[in-house]
């Protein structure tokens, strides 16, 4: 009988290693592994808590590592740190990354109101990362434009009701660039499919046709096509992405983020398409 490492492999050292070191060194590696593929956004794209996917790793790797199919482990640890390395270091990213962005041309008609996706907040009900750099282009294609209507979404901490939404900090950080704009918002809302209905719903009150959408380079085709599958006429605009440089993707870390933002969206594309949502 073989097992990860320690019988039936190499040279016959005259021993067997107690099970106890056996499992303990499968759990190692099914941690690894798991370490590996969330740093490449496997977990965010399934909708996985990176927890349970540790927690599963570790169980799995020490039931297996005394069996014949040990071995496998060393395999999936030795895949994911090749691909991290595959992702990091070669030019494979920014091909990936072309068929998710969608930049329609200014030449369009006019639009009536500037639509900005929501993201992350802090605990205090902070825009922080894309949400910070979906609202700062919003907010300044509106002021380029000539735009009176910026139409935004509020987001708290599901897990959390009493921490404060997002919409005192983004009238703060709108009043602050161009107090001049109008403000309107949509609430409750906890995926793209929500927004998308939720704002159209907005422009249809108002008599507004047609909306400039404005989100992450790597989430404008699946939100303006959402947008558009509810009902309104698009235009779209990535925001200026202050994670990384599109231009450059010439950094590990910031092809590592690209390709974990390509994952997700490849998944939640195929969700959206599934549903006809898109």
């Amino acid at each position: 009988m073989s097992d990860l490492l320690f019988r039936g492999r190499g040279a016959d050292v005259g021993a067997r290693a107690p099970t106890s070191i056996v499992r303990a060194a499968g759990a190692l590696l099914g941690l690894c592994t798991v370490q590996l593929f969330a740093t490449l956004g496997v977990f965010d794209a399934l909708g996985m808590p990176l927890s349970l996917a540790r927690a599963l790793a570790v169980t799995i790797g020490a039931l297996l590592a005394t069996s014949s199919v040990g071995v496998w482990l060393w395999g999936t640890t030795a895949t994911g740190a090749v691909l991290l390395l595959i992702v990091s270091y070669t030019p494979v990213v920014p091909p990936l990354l072309d068929p998710f962005v969608r930049r329609d041309p200014e030449s369009a008609p006019p639009v009536d109101a500037v639509v900005v996706f929501s993201g992350s907040v802090t605990s205090e009900g902070r825009v922080m990362g894309p949400a910070l750099d979906r609202l700062l282009t919003g907010v300044a294609e509106a002021k380029r434009r000539r735009i009176p209507t910026l139409l935004l979404s509020t987001v708290g901490d599901d897990d959390d009701p009493t921490v404060a939404t997002s919409e005192r900090d983004q009238r703060e950080l709108a009043a602050a660039f161009a107090p001049e704009l109008a403000l309107r918002f949509v609430h409750d809302v906890h995926s793209t499919r929500d927004e998308a209905l939720a704002f159209a719903a907005l422009a249809r009150t108002n008599g507004w046709r047609r909306v400039l959408v404005v989100t992450s380079p790597a989430h404008t085709r699946r939100a303006c096509e959402s947008v558009e599958r509810a009902g309104l006429a698009v235009q779209c605009q990535p925001a200026v992405s202050r994670s990384y440089a599109l231009s450059r993707l010439d950094r590990p870390e910031s092809r590592r983020q690209v390709f974990a933002d390509v994952l997700y969206e490849f998944a939640a594309t195929l969700l959206y398409r599934s549903r006809d949502w898109q």
